[in-house]
């Protein structure tokens, strides 16, 4: 989480972060010590984000990412990806992904949901000993990082 987010945020980057459970907290807590405006969409733990919620969220001005936990691991509910994508690239913005819970698990269709940053973890659904952190980037991320007007400020770098 930490690698992925240290890597796509800046200070003063407006970030809309999906909150609807312990790691959605987590994941706005993260944007917000590297300097990001955050701007949280909540939803009841144990519901899904409405994507309605996103897009008027989106609607708050520029937005450089969308992040969001795909299978909240606190409760296991499983997000609209589909929707959240179409609507976080059509404002022209970023989508970033946890997939901790679900890799291995459920379906995870980076390439076809236009997922621009995303990581997971070995000790969850894949059941391999904990300690290795897959990461992608897509390339619109990896253009993102080469354009940073700030060095990465902590945390891991790629």
């Amino acid at each position: 989480m930490e690698a992925a987010v240290c890597n796509m945020v800046e200070p003063g980057d407006r970030c809309v972060v999906c909150v609807n459970g312990v790691f959605g907290g987590r994941l706005a807590d993260v944007c917000g010590r590297y300097g990001a405006e955050v701007v949280a969409v909540r939803a009841e733990w144990g519901k899904p984000i409405d994507p309605a919620d996103v897009k008027k969220a989106l609607q708050g001005g520029p937005t450089k990412l969308v992040a969001i936990v795909h299978a909240e691991t606190s409760t296991g509910v499983l997000q609209p990806m589909e929707e959240i994508s179409k609507i976080t690239h059509e404002a022209g913005a970023l989508l970033l992904m946890d997939c901790v819970t679900s890799l291995g698990g459920h379906p995870v269709y980076i390439d076809d949901w236009q997922v621009d940053a995303t990581y997971s973890g070995t000790q969850k659904c894949l059941s391999i000993p904990p300690g290795l952190a897959p990461v992608s980037f897509s390339p619109r991320a990896l253009k993102v990082l080469d354009d940073r007007k700030t060095k990465v400020a902590t945390g891991t770098w790629i």
